[in-house]
């Protein structure tokens, strides 16, 4: 039966690969001027690198904009400052697609805003008779690469443009030259702030909303892989739960065969289990005990061989049936079929060894002396037990003199 995070793994492979196989000119655009793994960039490991690739799918989308935008200009292509900056935009989406493509998005990102920063400054410093009041629109233009440098760069790079551009306003109002309807509409309004006030709070209010806007989706992201990262942890820490228990089951299992005698029944564990040098650990000790007990058993089958056998070979002595041991399996088993075979331990070959009485002697015995015993004759000394072959297998011992 498949446990159920096995099910969604395998579903979300599933999607994975749906998505990776799905074809279409979006897919075949990111693969040409997008990084490896910017169409399935949720997939990537690390999160910076999963950042780094969802900005520059963005890349890739935001240049061709900022290359056929100027196409729109074609009608004044004639004024030769017109007709750079529709060339100079164009150039400069192609180079970032070419940096995106390697992998440099940051670089590609500010290659497209500083082209765009750079054609509406220069057509405000090419104005043909100064500064009029129909430039002064122009300036609301600044607004698009900043909400461009938002999208693509991080959200500390809104800030630095936005000082930029408004450095870029109030340098064109004060340094270039006005023009006559310029000077007019100062004076009607009172003061020099009726040209600049607008574009100032577009640019003030511009990068205040997308600074939020850009810490908001960093916070989503971070949340969502916060989010991916407990999931994947929750899965670790139950894979490693059911590892552990089925370890535990394993090794009580062990122990229980171990305390009934069975040392032979070793635990079976994978060696990426948790408790696998434990059970390693037990199978070597009880390994050990099983040597062992099979030698305890093999010095105590020797020592019932070993006393079997000095009683059949005492009662060879005494001149009784040996009855000599059978083969037990043990280290004794060459000894014993040699002696088996070396002295038969049949009833008739045991009698041939025991020793025969003396004979009796007709004499009568000697009168006792004045010591009170009567000498033995001659020849009852000769007839001893003790002195006759062969069931004499020892010499009579002598007695030692004292030194």
């Amino acid at each position: 039966m498949q446990v159920p995070h096995q099910n969604e793994q395998r579903q979300t492979d599933n999607d994975n690969h749906l998505r990776e196989t799905r074809s279409g000119f979006s897919t075949e655009w990111l693969r040409f001027t997008a990084p490896a793994g910017a169409r399935n960039y949720e997939n990537a490991q690390f999160p910076a690198r999963r950042e780094h690739l969802r900005r520059a799918g963005l890349t890739s989308y935001v240049a061709p904009a900022v290359f056929f935008a100027p196409l729109l200009l074609l009608q004044q292509a004639s004024d030769p400052a017109t007709l750079a900056s529709i060339i100079t935009l164009m150039a400069v989406a192609c180079i970032a697609l070419i940096f995106n493509r390697f992998g440099k998005q940051t670089v590609a990102a500010l290659l497209l805003v500083l082209s765009i920063d750079v054609v509406i400054e220069g057509s405000l410093l090419t104005a043909a008779g100064g500064l009029s009041t129909g430039w002064l629109l122009t300036f609301d233009l600044f607004a698009l690469p900043l909400i461009v440098a938002a999208v693509l760069l991080s959200r500390q790079y809104v800030w630095m443009f936005m000082v930029l551009h408004i450095t870029f306003i109030l340098g064109d109002f004060f340094l270039l030259p006005h023009a006559h309807d310029l000077q007019i509409l100062i004076q009607d309004w009172h003061g020099p702030t009726i040209a600049f006030a607008r574009p100032l709070i577009i640019q003030l209010c511009g990068a205040l909303l997308c600074f939020i806007e850009a810490r908001s989706t960093d916070q989503a992201i971070a949340r969502a892989d916060k989010a991916e990262e407990l999931v994947l942890l929750r899965e670790q820490v139950a894979k490693e739960k059911r590892a552990l228990e089925i370890g535990i089951q394993e090794i009580v299992k062990t122990l229980t065969n171990a305390a009934n005698g069975h040392y032979s029944a070793n635990s079976i564990l994978s060696k990426d289990n948790v408790l696998w040098r434990i059970s390693s650990t037990l199978n070597t000790l009880f390994h050990r005990l099983q040597s062992a007990r099979k030698q305890e058993l093999t010095v105590h089958q020797a020592e019932q061989d070993m006393t079997r056998l000095l009683e059949a070979i005492r009662a060879s002595k005494r001149g009784q049936y040996p009855g000599w041991p059978h083969p037990s399996g043990g280290i004794l088993d060459p000894l014993i079929k040699e002696l088996r075979e070396g002295n038969p331990s049949s009833p008739s070959s045991a009698q041939q060894f025991s020793p025969s009485p003396p004979p009796l002697s007709t004499e009568k015995p000697a009168s006792r002396t004045n010591h009170g015993f009567t000498p033995w004759p001659q020849d009852l000394r000769s007839q001893e037990p003790w002195s006759q072959e062969p069931w004499s297998q020892e010499p009579w011992p002598q007695e030692k003199t004292p030194m």
